[in-house]
C-alpha cells in the first residue's frame, strides 16, 4: 500500500483535471499516460498507484464521470 502513490495522485487530479471535464475515453487516456508519466518523474513508480486504484485507465475515466455536469 502505498500513500504516498495515493497522494500524488489526488493532488495530479486537484492540479491537471478540469472541473467541467466531459466523460471522454480519449481524454481519459491521455490523462492516464500523463498522471503516469509525471509519477515517474516525481520518482514513484506507476504500481504504487495502480495497486490502490487498479487501471490508471478506468480510474480517470471515474475521474471524468465524476465531473462530468451534464
Amino acid at each position: 500500500m502505498s500513500t504516498r502513490g495515493i497522494e500524488f495522485l489526488q493532488k495530479w487530479v486537484e492540479d491537471n483535471v478540469p472541473p467541467y471535464s466531459k466523460s471522454d475515453p480519449t481524454l481519459a487516456a491521455k490523462l492516464a499516460e500523463q498522471v503516469t508519466a509525471d509519477a515517474i518523474k516525481a520518482g514513484i513508480r506507476p504500481e504504487e498507484i495502480s495497486e490502490e486504484v487498479g487501471s490508471m485507465l478506468t480510474t480517470m475515466l471515474e475521474v471524468l464521470d465524476q465531473r462530468d455536469t451534464k
